[in-house]
């Protein structure tokens, strides 16, 4: 079976590698484990570095994994996005004038960035059409810096991606039909932080990160209960996990969670809030256009009343993600037993996928 190169998430508190194979067709996955960072070197880059490096290390000698090839991705919190408006021009003068208009755009020197941009769609401004370009921007030095450790972890890195287009990578195979063009879906990626995709058909149409997520959320549990931020996300871990029969201690569960949830609750008001303002410029912007669904993936998908508060403040239904449908994984064990689960790993997932369009129309891709 022919592997796919090997996709790396590197987040905060987790790592993720997972292999894909075979073909489009006939998807399957090979191989997936995932590195804990132990909370007290999350603050000293040097020792987290040498960790991860170490840990990938020690997955590729004992794991099932197949060869060397790695796609990496560019973290959002790396990665500087912006929308900006441009006359319709053919692709090479475009391309020229993207670089201009870039500049003073991003919070860094752009003549030392590494630059990419994608047509999010037509606009109408005025008696204008117009077309809504994204770029994506990332100081050369943090893309120099990836390429290293990767190569110190022994991995060969054929391409660096944007880690919003590899989680909706996952995603847009299943939109292949004619009627699937003029769909529009919100994925909500929560994490340490939360970063919003919004596609229409199989095109990206928007992005955005906003500073809340499950750091937030930690901080605020540990400080409502008096816990270090370890214990407060291992709290709400197994609340996450609690079945709904248990009677052990119920009362008490119960009354832990009430107090999760009231400390959880304002910051959740507030994602919501930024999740409706990304929602009301897509729907000014791109007009016509009918929201189908949202979906949650990443890592605080295991907490389902996460997904369940924002949804019921968006007045939308809303599902979890799960890159793996139609995909086996029963051979892999316990690491993909739970939707919850396998919704953390929508961004490895895609970055592995990248392997059938390392050559297509992603020019949100960054080229190792």
């Amino acid at each position: 079976m022919r592997p796919l190169p090997i996709g790396l998430d590197i987040g905060t508190t987790t790592v993720r590698v997972l292999q894909l194979g075979g073909s489009e067709r006939d998807l399957r996955a090979l191989a997936a484990a995932k590195i804990v960072i132990p909370l007290e070197i999350k603050s000293d880059p040097k020792r987290r570095r040498d960790f991860i490096v170490e840990g990938v290390r020690r997955l590729m000698k004992e794991g099932r994994f197949r060869g060397r090839e790695a796609v990496m991705a560019v973290p959002s919190k790396e990665l500087a996005v912006r929308n900006i408006r441009m006359p319709k021009m053919p692709e090479k003068e475009l391309a020229t004038a993207v670089n201009w208009e870039a500049q003073n755009k991003f919070p860094f020197d752009t003549a030392t960035a590494v630059i990419q941009y994608l047509r999010a769609g037509e606009v109408r401004q005025g008696d204008q059409v117009l077309d809504e370009i994204m770029l994506f921007a990332v100081p050369r030095v943090e893309v120099d810096n990836q390429v290293q450790w990767v190569a110190e972890a022994g991995m060969d890195l054929v391409s660096l991606d944007a880690e919003p287009a590899a989680v909706f990578r996952g995603f847009e195979r299943y939109l292949a039909r004619r009627q699937d063009e003029d769909v529009v879906n919100v994925y909500a990626d929560i994490g340490a932080q939360t970063t919003v995709v919004i596609s229409r058909g199989r095109d990206l149409a928007f992005v955005k990160t906003i500073p809340i997520g499950g750091t937030v959320f930690n901080r605020a549990v540990a400080e409502c209960l008096e816990l270090a931020p370890a214990e407060a996300e291992a709290l709400r871990r197994r609340l996450g996990r609690r079945s709904p029969n248990e009677q052990a201690d119920a009362d008490e569960a119960d009354r832990v969670a009430r107090a999760v949830s009231d400390a959880m609750r304002p910051h959740l008001e507030d994602l919501a809030d930024e999740i409706s303002l990304c929602l009301r410029y897509y729907g000014v912007t791109f007009r016509g256009s009918r929201l189908e669904s949202l979906t949650f993936v990443g890592g605080e998908a295991h907490d389902p009343s996460v997904p369940a508060a924002l949804a019921e403040r968006l007045g939308m239904e809303a599902k979890i993600g799960d890159p793996f449908r139609g995909v086996r994984t029963d051979h892999l064990g316990r690491a993909l037993d739970r939707r919850g689960i396998r919704a953390e790993w929508a961004t490895a997932f895609g970055l592995s996928l990248k392997g059938f369009h390392l050559e297509a129309r992603f020019t949100a891709g960054y080229a190792a």
